[in-house]
């Protein structure tokens, strides 16, 4: 609750209007250069793993963002001509608002869309279009992580593994670098 209440604050510009007119979305904005410039602000990407889209969007665990596929199906391809509906927030902001309508919690239960207000119901776009990867989990934990193993592999292939080594011994110590005392 406490994260939706500080992101409606700083989204505020962004909040769904009915019928915004075209100088709406317009600011005045002070530049670096001392002057004045009508700007647009645009919603970019959100960074996250996915519990935290869980957790940001009232979703329930293990679903998928984007799309409404059962969670029985997560994972199996989907041929391109038979993919899932994609999750429609405006649709959750309307049965969230619903004054306790049983009908809106089935539907809201159906969708693994949890009730109450959520600040990125309230933007008009297509929510699920805004997340980017998440770079850093991806290189820390998938390349990162495969990265030795690739080395030691191409080394050992082109018979330059004692060079490497000889190298990695050699490594002298640093501010926070122990010297290594056995090879790769």
């Amino acid at each position: 609750m406490v994260l939706n209440e500080v992101l409606r604050r700083v989204l505020q510009p962004f909040t769904f209007k009915q019928n915004p007119n075209a100088e709406s979305w317009y600011y005045n904005v002070l530049c670096a250069d001392g002057n004045f410039r009508r700007c647009k602000p645009v919603l970019e990407g959100w960074l996250a793993d996915c519990p935290e889209y869980s957790n940001l969007h009232h979703l329930e665990r293990h679903v998928c963002f984007w799309c409404d596929c059962p969670k029985n199906e997560l994972g199996d391809y989907v041929p391109p001509d038979e993919q899932h509906p994609r999750r429609d927030h405006n649709l959750y902001r309307t049965l969230s608002d619903s004054a306790n309508s049983k009908g809106a919690d089935d539907q809201l239960l159906s969708c693994h869309v949890h009730r109450g207000f959520n600040v990125f119901r309230h933007i008009p776009c297509i929510v699920s279009d805004l997340p980017q990867p998440d770079l850093l989990h991806t290189m820390q934990i998938g390349m990162l992580d495969q990265l030795p193993k690739w080395i030691f592999h191409f080394m050992k292939t082109h018979e330059r593994l004692d060079k490497y080594n000889e190298i990695w011994l050699s490594v002298p110590s640093s501010h926070n670098l122990t010297p290594e005392n056995k090879s790769y």
